[in-house]
């Protein structure tokens, strides 16, 4: 659903509602109810399913797991079984709390099961892993070289009687997903937690400590992002760069609305049979606030077996989202360039 329609939807179902829905609704961000699910046996309270709400900017909400994938679309209305607790002292989703989780953008490096030449260990690195402090979990695939890992956090409040301090907790799970191989811990509002277990090493900060000038590398390096992940053909991670509701405007096309419907259209050529390589040049880079512009020219080379290659040059406008821990590519326009030739590009 576009940004617009879901803002229209909002806007109907808000002017059919009680008058009160405006104010008394969920704040935008993540909710679960993590930690009244965890201690309630031990507290002697039946245990309620685990939920977690993510709510737009414009009110609209969905169901997600705890990697943050959607379960549901984006709904306009009120959400089900959604109370105030105690008053008006927070929320609750039937007779479970929610919790507003805060976001982090984190990264892991895992030793390989082959070392270097030299006989030093060889390492995985991934980052701008987006994360969430209520439940929040983030799969680091080893791909063969090194194990997969899972890194997990809480903001723990512990159980009625406990004398343990409520503190922010990075699990990491390797076979396990509900035992951990180990974790550490912080204080609940501290802003990075890190753990070094000597196989495995990662750290974790919060999403609003990302400086501008960290942003604005991030968004300049997006089309390099693409590029590799477009030429392995790795999809899932692709989709991964997008909006949900991205548009794509290219040449030629009629516009393509949504992140699966994109990336159904980018598979075309591999279906086909072909292959394509891609050279971008940013020639302008912008971040303001939670939203990226972008203006880059681009070069593809397309070749299909027994065929000779075709070179495509042209611009693209690119604008982007700031989710919190990483941009969203959230429309995407594309246009010949007379001004451009193949020989425009870097070799």
């Amino acid at each position: 659903m576009s940004t617009l329609t879901r803002t229209i939807t909002v806007s109907f179902a808000l002017a059919a509602s009680a008058p009160t829905l405006a104010e008394d609704r969920l704040s935008p961000g993540i909710w679960t109810n993590t930690e009244d699910t965890h201690f309630a046996k031990e507290e002697g309270r039946e245990k309620a399913d685990w939920v977690a709400l993510e709510v737009a900017e414009d009110g609209a909400w969905r169901r997600i797991d705890a990697f943050g994938e959607p379960l549901t679309e984006y709904s306009a209305g009120p959400i089900p079984e959604l109370n105030r607790r105690n008053g008006a002292s927070g929320w609750q989703y039937g007779a479970s709390e929610l919790r507003k989780a805060r976001r982090f953008s984190c990264w892991v490096s895992a030793r390989k099961f082959a070392g270097k030449p030299d006989g030093s260990s060889a390492w995985t690195f991934a980052n701008r892993l987006s994360m969430f402090d209520q439940g929040g979990r983030v799969f680091v695939p080893g791909n063969g070289e090194a194990p997969d890992v899972t890194i997990r956090m809480r903001n723990v409040t512990w159980a009625t009687g406990s004398r343990n301090k409520p503190s922010l907790v990075l699990y990491v799970h390797k076979d396990d997903p509900e035992r951990a191989e180990s974790y550490s811990w912080a204080s609940p509002d501290a802003s990075l937690v890190g753990v070094n277990l000597r196989w495995v090493q990662g750290s974790c900060s919060r999403a609003e400590n990302i400086s501008a000038a960290d942003r604005e590398a991030q968004l300049a390096e997006q089309g390099a992002r693409w590029r590799a992940l477009y030429e392995a053909q790795n999809w899932e991670a692709l989709r991964q760069l997008y909006a949900d509701d991205a548009v794509l405007m290219t040449q030629g096309q009629a516009k393509i609305e949504g992140a699966a419907a994109i990336i159904t259209y980018l598979q075309r050529l591999a279906k086909a049979g072909g292959t394509a390589q891609f050279a971008f040049e940013n020639e302008e880079v912008v971040a303001e606030g939670s939203q990226g512009f972008v203006t880059a020219r681009y070069r593809m080379d397309i070749d299909f077996p027994g065929r000779e290659t075709q070179t495509v040059v042209g611009r693209s406008f690119l604008v982007y989202k700031w989710d919190g821990t990483s941009w969203k590519l959230w429309r995407d326009m594309d246009n010949s360039a007379p001004d451009l030739t193949p020989d425009s590009f870097a070799q």
